[in-house]
């Protein structure tokens, strides 16, 4: 069997290829949560909002969380801009970008619970017509490159997550269905590992080959050594605690009343 494997379509997923032996899905964050809810995937690097809403058919690969995408310090390509800033947003309208799961909510959380935000309106799509908007992956690293200064105010989430908990912030974990047999679980964990003990060594040659209009190798490489691939206890605690927000600020459906309004639920 070769299982079907979603892969997040980032610069910053290039690490764990290539994995031989699978067929390989590219997409969104939201586009691979929406094939794990109608597990029409064996296995991914699932978005954590989707891992937590689907973790009764996903786990993550390894039993605990060992592989995935984190970061320690700041995310380089997950971004609030805006107009304004964020603690005048109140009342506002933030566009979100469709390709969300996980930072949408990880934007919820910080604002009201840490800025102390209120009355925030969502908007799915961005326009650039409203105060504020949510950019992830290759869209984010091109406003870094080149700056719209209708929007100065520009903010790291992953960065305001650590100077809020001083954890790591995790985007993604590598899960696997739980029904899948316990040797091709392990299958693909030692996929995963033998991948990734290649691609940490290939950081500059990755940058170096994906150089152009996201940036040039220097800032590419540096983008791609400021990720966690390989989990430790801080990781999983930064995890858990992110659970716990979730916990506190999630409606009776235990979901994201924000990222409801933006239309990001499926």
């Amino acid at each position: 069997m070769r299982p079907l494997v979603g892969q997040l379509d980032y610069l910053n997923t290039r690490p764990f290829e290539p994995l031989p032996g699978v067929r390989i899905f590219r997409a969104s964050p939201a586009e691979i949560g929406r094939l794990a809810q109608k597990r029409e995937i064996h296995a991914g690097l699932l978005s954590v909002g989707d891992l937590l809403r689907l973790e009764d058919d996903y786990s993550p690969l390894g039993g605990i969380p060992r592989f995935g995408i984190a970061c320690r310090r700041r995310a380089g390509s997950v971004f609030l801009v805006s107009r304004t800033p964020p603690d005048e947003l109140g009342g506002r309208t933030i566009e979100i970008t469709s390709q969300t799961s996980t930072s949408v909510l990880l934007l919820d959380l910080w604002l009201s619970q840490r800025v102390g935000v209120e009355g925030v309106r969502t908007r799915r799509g961005v326009r650039r017509r409203h105060a504020a908007a949510l950019l992830i992956g290759d869209d984010a690293m091109r406003e870094r490159m080149h700056p719209d200064a209708a929007y100065p105010f520009r903010t790291d989430l992953a960065r305001a997550w650590r100077e809020w908990t001083g954890l790591p912030f995790v985007f993604a974990v590598w899960s696997a269905r739980r029904n899948l047999t316990p040797a091709l679980r392990r299958r693909l964990t030692d996929s995963l590992s033998r991948a990734l003990d290649a691609g940490e060594d290939r950081i500059r040659e990755i940058a170096r080959r994906r150089a152009g209009r996201l940036g040039d190798a220097e800032t590419l490489s540096v983008y791609l050594s400021d990720f966690t691939y390989r989990f430790t206890d801080a990781e999983r605690r930064g995890l858990a605690t992110f659970r716990e927000f979730l916990r506190r600020g999630t409606t009776k459906n235990g979901e994201s009343a924000f990222a409801n309004r933006a239309g990001l639920r499926p």
